[in-house]
């Protein structure tokens, strides 16, 4: 089979870790009796071992199996490396290992056999089983319970000609062996998997006999490193990470450590469900410790940092930090000793990742200097005060921020300092220069559009002769702008970028249309809508969204609502997505995630609801009818998510009506995550104040138990994101 199945074994690692798992064990618990007890009790530590071999052996010959062929495949600038093989080994009962155990080994196959010969092992780490664990005392007789059947696996090799497969591969079924035969019958088959090979290629033209190369330099080891889950995550559990000790970006070649970019590949199993909680009780008891000026907040995410603006009832609102767990909440700072700093109040909490450290910029007041830009990487002396700057939303740019200045001029900063765009540490004098001379003859720079997509940066404004139109400048701090409208100027309302172009909602005339400004310094209008009358009011709600080469965006054409609308960029058609979908994005707006597009809606018969599109037809759809009939549902905040989204929204399962709670979608059903406040007649009033705030592992969001009023909570999402592995083993 191709190496390029790697994707494909960890799906099937997933499926296979995930469902056959759950189903064993939620099978034997609910047949079990009371008289099960107590030899839960006696075989709970095997049982966990047991389960991480299975999986380890399961996952780590499928995943590593994929990743090896990865690395056979992969060539250099003097032929094909060797590749790097792993293998695993019975250890037996002895002094390394009580009760046995299994060694993993890994190393470069020097000789190119296939085989990992003793000398070419590099690494190895050994997963030993846990220790019986004492007997407990006896319970209470219980009636006789049914022993749970037992998971299986299969594999069956399919021929060459077969009609799944042409080129031959192999089926992987899992399932329940409900007769106990240690047979996996056909009816006893759950999930079946088939990996094809991939098709041969045709044989090449022999090239010239080539010269011969220079001899390249030594290998580097493979390395295997085991490591605690992190406390923060998971109550017990364990990190396995492979790579190669090869040098990669910053990190040291053959130190027999792993550094962060050496790493390949990772498996991550937590034995236990992942931790989610309340944080803060800055207010002891029942009390809100946050405002409608006093809620928002930044993550640090390398020292695992929530920073946040919060209030105790005594030195009024200030800067605050928890360590993203219910262990600790400090006062960090008191910005205003003698009044309230109100810490994020207008720009909230932008983070910026610097060479040697991270920072958050944020708004305060010190009660000397007025309203500034601050700074803080989670210290008290690393927290300052970086001058005057508008309180607009910082844009992130090159390294840094963008901001304007009290003035209309362009600022950067990288969290040390603000200085102007022209400046900026990346472009030399002469560049500095010229750009400085340009940016000079403008006005209202960034007045009302300031966008950066890493490699440019947009803006508005007006030239000499009072005219608005947009503007670009580039990674090399080359400067050009656009005559949208030669007769006067424009007003964008809302862009979206794709590699050198923009594409952007322009008033034209009396009507808002949608702009294609080319990398050459030319336009085009996209569309040409016609509303009955006044308006057309493209983006207004919804804003513009690109999706699969296809531009997305609300219009109102007649009527009192807006419909969602579609412009193809390969046909240039612009369509009506819906009739039956109004007023899309009215109340949260648009978030895109992956292939897909999340948005509020409203339909006669649901509601206000969340819709899904792809940016076709069929693909636009109601996602579920949170609040049964025409109630709408309380729909507070989005985030994207790895192809899903979480939601902070009322709804309904099929157990209760809940208040609102943490959701998550892949655009078919919503799944209830995290309820702060459990009952059908409470409400957690989830996103009152603050954001949905999304990080690597967790989701922090401001919402209310019943017992300390409105407080910081988070939610680890691992399982949804499939970063994490999660056995619940009984």
């Amino acid at each position: 089979m191709n190496g390029n199945n790697l994707e494909s074994d960890e799906c099937i690692r997933h499926t296979m870790v995930h469902q056959t798992q759950r189903e064993h064990y939620e099978e034997g618990n609910q047949e079990q009796g009371d008289g099960s007890q107590q030899d839960e009790d006696n075989q709970d530590s095997p049982n966990k071992m047991w389960s991480v071999l299975q999986v380890l052996l399961i996952v780590s010959a499928l995943g590593l199996a994929g990743y090896n062929h990865y690395l056979l495949n992969r060539g250099d600038a003097f032929g094909s490396s060797e590749a790097l093989l792993v293998q695993s080994i019975e250890v037996n009962e002895g002094d390394e290992c009580y009760q046995g155990g299994i060694e993993l080994q890994a190393g470069i196959d020097l000789n190119k056999n296939d085989i990992l010969d003793l000398d070419e092992i590099s690494t190895s780490s050994i997963v030993c089983n846990g220790l019986q664990g004492s007997s407990g005392s006896s319970g209470l007789p219980g009636t006789n319970g049914i022993s749970p059947a037992p998971s299986m696996a299969k594999t069956e090799q399919l021929p060459i000609g077969d009609e799944e497969c042409l080129q031959g591969g192999v089926v992987i079924s899992t399932g329940i062996d409900e007769d106990f035969s240690d047979v996996l019958d056909e009816e006893e088959v759950v999930s079946r998997h088939v990996i094809c090979n991939g098709t041969n290629g045709l044989p090449g033209m022999n090239g010239q006999q080539g010269i011969d190369g220079s001899s390249g330099v030594n290998g580097s080891s493979a390395l295997i490193e085991r490591h605690d889950a992190p406390p923060y995550l998971c109550a017990e559990g364990f990190i396995l990470l492979f790579g190669v000790d090869d040098g990669r970006g910053d990190d040291v070649a053959n130190d027999e450590l792993l550094g962060k970019e050496e790493r390949r590949a990772s498996l991550k199993f937590c034995f236990s469900p992942l931790i989610s909680e309340r944080i803060t009780d800055i207010v002891s008891g029942i009390s809100n410790s946050l405002t409608t000026t006093c809620e928002n907040a930044g993550f640090l995410p390398e020292s695992h940092r929530l920073i946040f603006a919060a209030t105790d009832g005594v030195n009024g609102c200030e800067l605050y930090m928890s360590d993203g767990t219910s262990d600790s909440a400090e006062l960090l700072a008191d910005i205003n000793p003698s009044g309230e700093s109100l810490p994020g109040r207008d720009i909230g909490f932008t983070y910026i990742e610097q060479s040697q450290q991270e920072v958050l910029m944020f708004d305060a007041d010190d009660g000397i200097n007025g309203r500034q830009i601050w700074v803080t990487n989670g210290t008290l002396t690393g927290t300052f005060s970086l001058g005057d700057a508008a309180l607009n939303l910082p844009v992130p740019w090159r390294d840094g921020m963008i901001l304007r200045s009290t003035s209309g001029e362009l600022l950067w900063s990288n969290g040390s300092g603000l200085r102007s765009i022209a400046l900026h540490p990346s472009w030399d004098a002469t560049v500095s220069a010229t750009l400085a001379s340009e940016l000079s003859a403008l006005s209202a720079v960034g007045s009302n559009m300031l966008y950066g997509d890493g490699e440019n940066l947009w803006f508005n404004a007006e030239d000499v002769s009072g005219d608005d139109e947009p503007y670009r400048i580039n990674a090399a701090g080359q400067l050009l702008g656009w005559n949208v409208s030669p007769s006067g100027g424009t007003v964008v309302s809302g862009w979206v970028s794709q590699e050198h172009d923009l594409f952007a909602v322009a008033q034209r005339g009396t009507v808002r249309q949608v702009v294609h400004l080319m990398e050459d310094g030319t336009s085009q209008w996209l569309t040409n809508l016609a509303p009955s009358s006044g308006d057309s009011y493209i983006g207004a709600n919804l804003g513009i969204h690109l999706l699969n080469n296809t531009l997305v965006f609300d219009a109102l054409l007649s009527g009192t609502d807006a419909t969602l609308w579609a412009t193809n960029l390969s046909s240039g058609e612009t369509y009506e997505l819906s009739t039956t979908i109004f007023a899309p994005g009215g109340t949260l707006g648009g978030f895109v995630s992956g292939d897909s597009m999340m948005f509020d809606c409203f339909t006669g018969a649901h509601g206000t609801e969340l819709c899904v599109t792809d940016g076709t037809v069929n693909g636009t759809s109601l996602i579920t009818d949170m609040t049964s009939g025409v109630s709408s549902s309380v729909l507070v905040d989005v985030v994207p998510l790895n192809g899903e989204w979480l939601v902070l929204s009322s709804g309904q399962d099929e157990s209760m009506t809940h208040g609102v709670s943490l959701w998550s979608t892949d655009g078919t059903e919503m799944s209830l995550q995290y309820n702060p406040w459990p009952g059908s007649s409470n409400s957690s009033l989830g996103g009152t104040y603050g954001p949905l705030l999304l990080t690597d592992t967790q989701a922090f969001f401001i919402a209310h138990d019943g017992v300390s009023g409105h407080e910081w909570h988070r939610f680890s999402h691992g399982e949804i994101s499939d970063d994490w592995i999660v056995l619940n083993v009984q």
